[in-house]
Parts: structure tokens; sequence; C-alpha cells
């Protein structure tokens, strides 16, 4: 957003991992695009909002000036006819007028560089402000603006016609540079836009409907992983607060949400995991699955589809297990123990 208002994984050779936790791709709607490999994707198929993929960030709202008290409550946050649906009530509570809803990937989808994609309709009003954005996971640069804010899209709703673009750093301050977007007729609440952001090293491009409107060249601090946030806030300094004009509820819906990576479209599409201490990625150099152990000692097996066990180790904290490289094309799964939890995975290899 334009001012401080906050405080998955890649394979690129060729390999599927369809980690076991419920999180499958819907091939009919989610796929590749020329030049760029899936990674990660919400179709909003499920009835539920998947928790494996989406956490929400709770209580009032403490930064510009805003009104709302941030829920997971089911009336501010839902799937209704396969979209997400995230709506903002005048109601009280926590000592707020209004309600909304505020949810994040963070440890559950982090990226650094990539396109993603998220298609969605808008809420309209005075005092309105849909927003879609990225926040450092780690603050490797320090808090606010420090380690970087990436605003894919925002929308005051007195303007619901117009979009805007930032990214927000410091220089001895907040810093920020961006751009904005009109439609020729009507508005964002009319129907649904896909906005995209493509961010690359050095490089960042902003797009409707696979239009680019526009672009920036950062690096630091846009060289760390970061995570995705859907959110509808109340009022605040930029927006301005509801009026008499101002309708409640006001819903904003995302149709999809999409996260790729370069690449030839011919490899691997993989899906982020709640088990946040295990990070399966690439061998850039060998068909390899490299299982790298981010939390503490955990035994791993791996076995085939017949269930013979092809390996069997202890990954101590920070260790990486190398996989696959000398094997045939076929299925894989991966048991991984931690103490008495329990995360498995299957792996394609497909050449």
């Amino acid at each position: 957003m334009a001012t401080n208002r906050r405080s998955g994984k890649s394979l690129v050779v060729p390999w599927i991992s369809l980690l076991a936790l419920g999180l499958i791709i819907s091939a009919a709607r989610a796929q590749d695009k020329p030049g760029w490999q899936m990674v990660w994707s919400d179709e909003f198929t499920d009835p539920v909002i998947n928790a494996s993929k989406w956490s929400f960030e709770t209580g009032p709202a403490n930064v510009n000036s805003e009104l709302e008290y941030y829920s997971n409550s089911a009336k501010n946050a839902f799937v209704e006819n396969g979209s997400l649906i995230i709506r903002s009530l005048k109601e009280n509570v926590g000592g707020r007028n209004y309600t909304s809803s505020k949810m994040q990937t963070r440890m559950k989808g982090d990226w650094l560089y990539g396109r993603i994609e998220v298609k969605a309709k808008l809420p309209s009003g005075k005092g309105i402000w849909p927003a879609i954005w990225m926040m450092p996971t780690d603050n490797a640069y320090g808090g606010w603006p420090a380690s970087g804010e990436m605003d894919i899209m925002e929308l005051l709703g007195h303007q619901p016609a117009k979009v805007y673009a930032t990214v927000h750093w410091s220089s001895g301050g907040n810093q920020q540079q961006g751009g904005s977007k009109t439609l020729a007729s009507g508005t964002f609440a009319d129907d649904f836009h896909t906005f995209a952001y493509e961010w690359e090293v050095g490089a960042q491009r902003w797009y409707i409907d696979d239009v680019l409107y526009f672009s920036t060249a950062r690096g630091q601090p846009f060289d760390k992983r970061f995570y995705l946030i859907l959110n509808v806030a109340v009022g605040g300094g930029w927006p301005g607060n509801p009026d008499a004009t101002t309708v409640f509820p006001t819903d904003m819906s995302v149709d999809f949400v999409r996260v790729y990576k370069k690449g030839n479209g011919t490899g691997i599409t993989t899906i982020a995991t709640s088990a946040s201490d295990f990070r399966i990625s690439q061998n850039p150099f060998a068909d390899q699955a490299l299982v790298t152990n981010e939390g503490g000692e955990s035994r791993v097996a791996v076995s085939d589809l017949s269930g013979r066990v092809l390996e069997r180790r202890v990954l101590g904290a920070g260790e990486t297990l190398a996989f696959g490289k000398d094997l045939p094309k076929g299925i894989y799964f991966f048991e991984m123990i931690t103490g008495a939890q329990r995360r498995t995975a299957k792996l394609i290899k497909t050449r």
C-alpha cells in the first residue's frame, strides 16, 4: 500500500511435485504460459479457503488511520461459486465500526522472482481500499520500508476505474516509484480483470489483461523472497473514510491466484507446502530434486511406486538430500518425520 500498513517451491529440472497435503492444481484451469512454468496456484475450487495456502492477519488495523477490524470469520472471507470473496461489512467488532479480511501466503507461498497473476473483480465506494501486494518474508534489510514492498494493485473506491502500481524501499526514509492505469470505459467493479506482475533481477513490470502499463528497474531490496497479500481496507489517509454514499457490504472477488517461474513450459510444476521446515527445490545442473531440512533433525525415507525403499537417512538442520539423478522416469515418494510430525511428498520424474 502507499504508506506503511504492515508491520512453493520451484523445480527447474523435469520433476513434478504434488505435495501430499491436498494441494492439487486444477489441470483444466491452471496451466503453464509460454516462457513460464507454474509453481503455485489457488483456483478456489474447494468449498472452503485452503488453510495450507493462506493465513489470516487478525485484529484492528493500526496503520494508515484505517478503520477496519481484520477478521478470519466466514462472513468476511469465503469461497462462493469458484471465487474467493473478501467482504467488508459495517459492523462493530473489537471497537471498530467495520470488518474485513486480510489473507497472506507467508511461509506457505514465498517466492524470489516470477510472475504473479490475480484475476479479480474489485469493490468500489468512498473509503474502500482493495489491494494485491507483496511483503518480504524475512525482512533481510530491516523493517519497513528497508526490506521493500511491491504493490501489484491498489484501488481507491472513489476512483473505481483507476488502479495503482508501486514499489517502496528506503533511502533515508520511505522512497517509492509507481504508475497507474485508468480504464477507457467502465470500472474495475464491473467485471474481472487479470492483474499481473513480472519480477526479475533488477526489473519489475505491471500488466492488466496482459497489457503492460508500468515498469521500473529496481535491485535491492527486491532480491529476497516475498509473500503475497490480499485484503480490503476501510478508510485511511489515502482513500479517505466511508461516507453516506458508501454501500456495504462490499466485495473483492478473486477468480484465481497463479505464480510462475521463468522456464520453457516443458518441465515442472510444484506447489507450496505448509511444512515450511522442508524446502523442495532443484539442482539446475542435473535431473535432481533437492530436499533441504530447514528445521530440526529429521528422518527421511524415499520409496518408489511399489513401496520399495530407495534411500533412508537422517537429515540434520540445514542438510540437503539430492535425489533422482540416475533414476528412470516414474513416481517417487518422500516421507519426512520430525518427532511426532510426519509429512509426505509425491515427486514425478518426467525424463
